[in-house]
């Protein structure tokens, strides 16, 4: 029995392969037809022709689509890789600028303390040098109010960063950094500028990839279905390709003759080889099943010729079982009449 259910299983297995190629050879042909322009062939149901064209058209239009959605996801993703970049160069030349910007301050710091220096900068910056020197002098001397002063001064220097940043925000919201003086005033100088106009180029290329990426993410987020549109489009092809295919098969007796390709002829012939192989195996399943059918009906005659033994045997037990009762009955009447016989 399992060997018969396996032997169908493996027969429709063979089935659904050769249908499957059946339906691939069906598309084949729809596509060797719908390249012909005339012919007897372009006249067999126009209405299956015309929705194999339209429908190959949209898959062609939408796969066309797909793949420039894919160049711009392509486009997208190299735009985000390059906004990184420009951050990440945008937040090392700012560093370096505001390290430039606390050195150059450093400098004006010095220099304003300095009796040749600018006036226009000693005056921006008197507040700071001022509050500097004041400090100074309370750190001098043992009293508690210079132990304090000392403190004091001593926290003021470990703020000199900030110190000097504002001493530079100040010269620079001014355009009085040109007025500082010496080599290394001139050479810092110049490198803050090359790099504040190398931020400046940074920060407009980084703006102009972030407007780009913003404008692809927002033409990509309108074509999100596009792939389940292709998907789509794709299933409905090939069901029109094979629909078309498989009727031009099933009426070739209208449009083949002796003018007919030989492509057309070699695939018609692999499609009937292909359909008298399904229909031998569906014959050879119906065997099966005849087969199983006869095995499932003799095993049933072989139950109940089970059962009728058994019933036989119990109709031998049962009948020894009788004749034993009806011996007890015969000693019995025996006995009666011995006892009738001493009354008389």
């Amino acid at each position: 029995m399992d060997s018969v259910k396996t032997k169908i299983e493996e027969l429709q297995k063979d089935i659904d392969e050769k249908w499957d190629s059946l339906r691939s050879a069906g598309y084949e042909l729809a596509q060797l037809s719908a390249r012909m322009t005339e012919g007897p062939v372009t006249l067999i149901s126009p209405t299956l022709r015309r929705a194999f064209n339209d429908a190959q058209n949209d898959f062609v239009f939408l796969k066309s689509q797909n793949l420039e959605r894919e160049e711009l996801v392509r486009r997208l993703d190299e735009g985000k890789r390059k906004v990184s970049f420009l951050q990440k160069e945008r937040a090392h030349c700012m560093k370096k600028i505001d390290e430039l910007a606390v050195m150059l301050g450093a400098v004006a710091f010095a220099q304003a303390g300095s009796p040749d220096c600018d006036e226009e900068v000693r005056q921006a910056l008197e507040d700071e040098v001022g509050h500097c020197e004041q400090l100074a002098m309370k750190a001098g001397g043992n009293s508690l109010l210079s132990s304090l002063g000392r403190l004091r001064y001593s926290l003021y220097l470990r703020k000199q960063e900030t110190v000097f940043a504002a001493c530079f925000a100040k010269l620079r919201d001014r355009n009085l950094l040109s007025r500082l003086s010496g080599e290394r005033a001139v050479s810092l100088l110049e490198s803050y500028k090359s790099l504040s106009a190398s931020l400046e180029i940074i920060e407009h290329d980084l703006e102009a990839r972030k407007s780009k990426v913003s404008d692809s993410q927002s033409e990509l987020d309108g074509n999100d279905d596009l792939k389940q549109r292709l998907e789509n489009a794709r299933i409905q092809l090939n069901e029109a390709g094979v629909n078309y295919g498989l009727y031009l098969f099933d009426n070739g007796h209208k449009w083949i003759g002796p003018d007919t390709p030989e492509a057309f002829l070699d695939l018609v012939q692999q499609m009937l080889q292909l359909q008298q192989g399904i229909s031998d195996d569906e014959k050879e399943i119906e065997k099966e099943k005849e087969y199983s059918a006869i095995a499932d009906f003799e095993s049933m005659i072989e139950f109940n010729n089970k059962k009728i033994n058994d019933l036989r045997e119990e109709i031998r037990s049962i009948s020894a079982e009788i004749e034993k009762i009806e011996e007890d009955n015969r000693n019995i009447r025996r006995k009666i009449e011995n006892v009738e016989a001493r009354l008389r």
